[in-house]
């Protein structure tokens, strides 16, 4: 899934599938030539689930219903997110339970093969399952709506497909509905925001090594002795990983016991990482699973919940939580640096304390950053209220707590670059050598930001430390560079 929304991967359908799709699809339309009534085929949807369609309402319909739903604006997913999403609706259609025709299946294919790829909202999706954004995506296999160009910006749907020398699809019996039921737009964001969340989990660990040595807190609470002490797997793999950071760091240390935002570093680590992995599976539960409604099994159609996908959507909250609280301690320690009586350093991580402020201003950014974060804190997967003329009163906002989480990220990075560069201040004045798991980090450091000797704006180097954090660098290696330690002067 990851390689072809993110790496632009091809593929291609295999032929018995195809056959298989036929067959489902054959049996469906057999299956309605019988006069059975089928939500959102022959009937309209929501509260209009009760109106019949017959003769030239029932031709259109299909097509209409990818028109008058979308409702959405700008800003749109990112390109691979908007990939995601159409890869992972191919995993539905391709299961045989949606009734369309292996025609529908070659388009999206083809689509995604030859980078057509819709504008989709990334918010504003106030209803039951996800008909506002999903009617963006695929409207635009009619030649309606907009698809993202490749200078970022946006066309016309219907001009992209003529460039491709490709004629507007048009859906048949079942196949509007079948595009837009079920939460493939909540299972791609699902998809790329554990991506970006995994990164960000190791970057959070490299940064709370990195306070660790800079304030050279007592290494025995990280020890192996007391890893008998914890019937916990996950977080014994966060202290192996942290020992591992901190494999050389000096014996001599600063003080008795260090603040308690260094002591319980693992642990906080910890359930980010187990958060991760229960999003994971939940992920994975919800891409083998058919979320459409109805589903066409065993030749009648069965109208399933499966769209109301709310483990993925209290799991985008989860996650915000889990960061929120490592920031939080992220940005004790960046205070903790910067405090004499903690670090045995200078005030403020200045040479000359008084005529210059040194750091201190960085920390003042942490605040401001941890107020929007601690406002972010509240669950977006909860207020359901009415749509539909009451037909539907029950929604996930799925979109809405993935947006959160994506702008949580982005401000849990913001803090991460302050304790990254207080840290490379601490083991300036310092002028020891760094430990030999923290070379790989404490050289990028080095090599991006000069030490503060004196007074400068500090605000480009915390933007090139964020660029650098986007982009995936410090803690995707953590470990020794070429066998040896490396002094941060």
């Amino acid at each position: 899934m990851e390689a072809i929304a993110f790496r632009d991967e091809p593929l291609g359908l295999h032929h018995e599938l195809l056959e298989e799709l036929r067959r489902s699809h054959d049996e469906m339309v057999a299956a309605l030539s019988g006069g059975q009534r089928v939500y959102g085929v022959n009937t309209g949807l929501g509260y209009l689930a009760g109106t019949d369609l017959r003769g030239v309402e029932l031709g259109r319909h299909q097509r209409n219903l990818l028109l008058g739903r979308a409702v959405g604006s700008p800003p749109y997913l990112p390109a691979g997110e908007a990939r995601a999403l159409l890869a992972v609706r191919l995993i539905n259609l391709c299961s045989g339970y949606a009734g369309v025709t292996p025609e529908l299946c070659r388009f999206l294919v083809d689509r995604l093969n030859d980078g057509y790829v819709p504008a989709v909202p990334r918010g504003g999706a106030g209803s039951a399952g996800e008909v506002i954004p999903l009617s963006h995506a695929f409207q635009t296999f009619i030649g309606v709506g907009h698809v993202l160009d490749a200078d970022g910006g946006v066309k016309d749907a219907a001009l992209a497909l003529a460039e491709r020398g490709v004629a507007p699809y048009e859906p048949v019996a079942k196949e509007g509905i079948a595009l837009l039921a079920g939460c493939p737009g909540e299972i791609s964001l699902a998809i790329a925001r554990r991506r970006t969340v995994a990164v960000l989990s190791r970057q959070l660990l490299a940064g709370a090594a990195c306070s660790i040595d800079a304030l050279r807190a007592p290494l025995g609470i990280y020890g192996e002795r007391g890893d008998r002490l914890h019937a916990d797997p996950v977080l014994f793999g966060t202290l192996l990983r942290l020992r591992a950071a901190l494999r050389g760091s000096a014996e001599e240390r600063f003080g008795m016991q260090a603040p308690v935002s260094f002591r319980v570093a693992p642990q906080v680590l910890a359930h980010v990482e187990r958060a991760i992995t229960r999003f994971t599976e939940d992920i994975d539960r919800a891409v083998g699973s058919v979320t459409d409604s109805p589903a066409f099994v065993d030749g009648s159609f069965v109208a399933t919940g499966a769209f109301h996908e709310v483990e993925l959507a209290a799991g985008f909250d989860t996650l915000s939580l889990a960061l929120i609280r490592a920031a939080e301690l992220s940005g004790q320690r960046v205070h903790r640096l910067l405090d004499s009586r903690f670090s045995g350093l200078p005030d403020q991580l200045t040479p000359n304390p008084g005529p210059s402020c040194g750091l201190i201003v960085v920390q003042k950014r942490v605040v401001g950053t941890l107020n929007e974060l601690r406002r972010l804190a509240t669950p977006a997967s909860v207020g359901s209220t009415d749509t539909s003329l009451g037909q539907e009163d029950a929604m996930t906002f799925a979109f809405e707590a993935a947006e959160k989480l994506r702008r949580v990220e982005e401000l849990v990075r913001d803090v991460l670059a302050c304790e990254l560069l207080v840290a490379r201040q601490a083991w300036a004045l310092r002028g020891t050598e760094t430990p030999a798991g923290l070379v790989e980090v404490a050289g990028r450091l080095t090599e991006a930001v000069a030490p503060v000797e004196e007074d400068r704006p500090l605000g480009t180097d915390l933007s090139r430390l964020v660029g650098m954090l986007e982009r995936g660098q410090f803690g995707e290696t953590l470990g020794q560079r070429n066998g040896r330690t490396e002094s941060v002067r």
